[in-house]
């Protein structure tokens, strides 16, 4: 009996955190700003030694809080 292949479809994982580069285009900032930004606790980040990881979950809720009407 012979095997079939099953071929399956791939989701692509949608990401969670964002590296420095990204989080500057994310936010259309430069990394000054968001220095500024993690240093006054406005986003969460993650670091490990010198990487560090900003949570887009936060960023979107950053966005939110000041968001102008």
């Amino acid at each position: 009996m012979a095997r079939t292949k099953k071929i399956g479809k791939v989701e692509p994982v949608q990401k969670t955190v964002l590296n420095k580069q990204e989080a500057m285009a994310y936010l259309g900032v430069s990394e000054d700003y968001l220095t500024k930004l993690r240093e006054n606790n406005e986003v969460v980040f993650h670091q490990d030694g010198r990487m560090i990881w900003y949570d887009l979950r936060s960023i979107d809720r950053f966005l939110l809080r000041n968001k102008v009407n």
